[in-house]
């Protein structure tokens, strides 16, 4: 499973940056005021390296430039390796939030940036670097791809080649006496337009070594241990740890048939059932520690069955929260885990481990954020024993307020009565809502936010939102019922018209302006519908579109939607070309018209481009139409 990796890139077909500049200088007729926008390989330089079972990946962004954190990864068929974790300066960092506002919250870089990937779970055959960024001025870049081979079977030191100048020559690579682990793929000359230039190592630390910038390098092995402790403690106030309490309250109330357990018994149990919880977790950590970050359990609980499988099981324990009906093991299992705990006094203990042990798997694939991280880190130093000392005392942080409520729970909690309905029903509905965040990865986004919208608009109404409330308390929860009534409704309409973020499901509601439309474009992706429409119109308006460019969808809904717009350009025929998929016909095609990407918008003129008045990047409404009556564009007064 495990092998070492060489990785030789090939880029070629480039225009040398003076022709670049000179052909948009001449194309757009751009005057220095107005944004000048850098051709991709100038704007994110790349460069490449290989350490160890790891390959780098830096970009220096230029000012004013950004790379997308989501767009960042390695593919091969329908397998994607994420960053391991990104660096900046040498120091890990988790990327700068930009506030979209149309679409919410992204996650991107500037400057200096250093993207680690571990390779071993990819077999051999072609791989895929793809990235993508994006100018503040408004201009989106397409993805950028860059295409090598992983060999099998590898015993190489790390080498870094430059990949610009390795085109035409990654066979005479293979007569090095290391045995190569990767080929170049001439593939990458038609997928990307990216210049790199070999990472030495003052540029690019060994992974071992940059281990040193994060937070448990140069600690003792206590100390280690000490903070998995104190991260544990942390990922038990999260949504989705927080709904087991109640579970773990009714394990160790349920093993009395009174319902009454003292102290002493409740602390037994609960400490029990978190043994149970921490034992698979030290598990894994020592699984990891012996197969290195190759293991990629991580990974693993991010594929789409394990997604679907653990939401299912979150919807089970919900509907047992609100009483559909009560989650036991089955009679045949019990009385045999009654038997095996016979001789402990009161029985049922290993039981109790039992539930631990699956609380434990159940919980994982939600926490795989912080999870993943401390697998990546005890994968790269190979140590089982750390491995597995740690994680468990991340289970242990993670038990023991759940073992003080269980212990407590009887001096903490007010006397039983109808307000145990209401705490249950509250657990059922943060496990509904784990559920769709889990699902949410795999959900189209607008059904995502449809199914926020249900669960907001069934809890107002599970609450007594249309009941009539007497006084006090009734009246206050009534109140609240009514504001989850309302987002649910505003959600479930924000769906229906394809909005995607639940924080502002009436993104296109709340925005005022003139009256709008659907934009007339005829869309495309096929580069010879368009080259045809382009001959065979007298006046047509090009846009460049793709669904990964925000700049695009927010002109589509703020510009071309705008009947102001529709009728000053009503005597032009309205052509979308879609380069979504950047097909080498696209690409071909975006190189011969010298377009770094979208959103550009081309006017041409019996099938002659009016070249000054090309627009490069965002423009809103009042700047668009001012452009159009800069050049004489809209249409003639009848």
């Amino acid at each position: 499973m495990l092998r070492l990796l060489l990785l030789l890139v090939s880029l070629s077909g480039l225009l040398t940056n003076s022709v670049q500049a000179g052909l948009l200088d001449s194309l757009t007729g751009k005057s220095s005021e107005e944004p000048q926008f850098l051709p991709v390989e100038q704007a994110f330089p790349l460069r490449t390296d290989v350490q160890g079972k790891f390959l780098i990946a830096s970009w220096t962004s230029a000012d004013g430039y950004y790379l997308y954190q989501h767009r960042i990864k390695v593919q091969q068929g329908s397998a994607s390796v994420d960053a391991s974790r990104f660096l900046h300066n040498g120091a890990i960092t988790k990327g700068e939030e930009k506030q979209d506002e149309a679409f919410g919250l992204v996650t991107v870089f500037h400057g200096d940036l250093d993207a680690e990937f571990y390779l071993s779970s990819l077999q051999p055959g072609p791989a895929t670097l793809t990235y993508q960024g994006c100018a503040e001025a408004g201009l989106c870049y397409p993805p950028q791809k860059v295409t090598f081979e992983v060999l099998a079977d590898l015993q190489a030191s790390a080498v870094t080649t430059n990949p610009a100048s390795t085109t035409n020559n990654s066979q005479t690579d293979n007569s090095q006496q290391t045995p190569p682990i990767a080929s170049v793929s001439t593939a990458a000359s038609t997928t990307a337009n990216t210049a790199a230039s070999p990472a030495t190592p003052a540029q690019a630390e060994p992974f071992g070594n940059s281990v040193s910038n994060s937070l448990f390098s140069g600690r003792s092995w206590p100390a280690v241990v000490g903070l998995f402790f104190l991260l544990g403690l942390g990922l038990t106030f999260t949504p989705c740890v927080l709904p087991m309490v109640p579970i773990l309250t009714s394990v160790v109330l349920g093993q009395s048939a009174n319902g009454q357990v003292n102290r002493q018994r409740a602390l037994l149990l609960s400490t029990t059932y978190v043994l149970g919880m921490a034992t698979t977790y030290a598990l894994a950590g020592v699984t990891v520690g012996l197969l290195g970050a190759g293991a990629n359990l991580q990974a693993w609980m991010q594929t789409p069955a394990v997604l679907v499988v653990f939401s299912v099981l979150f919807v089970a324990l919900a509907l047992s929260m609100f009483g559909l009906y009560e989650l036991q093991l089955p009679s045949a299992i019990r009385n045999r885990l009654n038997n095996l705990s016979q001789q402990q006094q009161g029985g049922q203990f290993v039981g109790v481990l039992v539930i631990g042990i699956l609380s434990a798997l159940v919980v994982s694939p939600c926490v795989s954020a912080p999870l993943a991280g401390a697998l990546v880190y005890i994968g790269s130093t190979g140590d089982a024993w750390l491995g597995g000392s740690a994680l468990l005392a991340l289970g242990l942080g993670m038990g023991a307020p759940l073992i003080i409520l269980a212990t407590s729970g009887a001096s903490l909690l007010p006397k039983a009565g109808m307000w145990m309905n209401q705490v249950r029903s509250l657990f059922g509905v943060l496990l509904l809502a784990v559920a769709i965040w889990l699902l949410a990865r795999l959900l189209p986004e607008s059904l995502s936010l449809a199914l926020w919208g249900v669960l907001a608009t069934v809890y107002a109404i599970y609450l007594g939102a249309f009941d009539q409330a007497a006084a006090g308390a009734a009246r206050l929860i009534k109140g609240l019922a009514w504001v989850l009534l309302i987002y649910g409704a505003s959600a479930l309409i924000g769906s229906l018209q394809g909005n995607s973020n639940p924080l502002q499901p009436l993104t296109g509601f709340t925005q005022a302006g003139p009256e709008r439309n659907k934009a007339p474009f005829e869309r495309t992706a096929d580069v010879s519908r368009v080259n045809s429409l382009l001959a065979s119109n007298n006046r047509v308006m090009l846009d460049l579109y793709a669904d990964w460019c925000i700049s695009c969808k927010i002109m589509d809904e703020e510009v071309f939607s705008q009947t102001d717009v529709q009728g000053a350009l009503s005597h032009m025929r309205w052509v979308q070309l879609d380069i979504t998929d950047q097909t080498p016909e696209q690409i071909a095609f975006l190189k011969s018209q010298a377009i770094f990407g979208p959103p550009t918008i081309l006017f041409l003129n019996q099938g002659k481009e009016i070249s000054e008045a090309r627009i490069t990047g965002e423009m809103n409404h009042q700047q668009f139409m001012e452009h159009l009556q800069a050049f004489g564009l809209t249409k003639p007064a009848p």
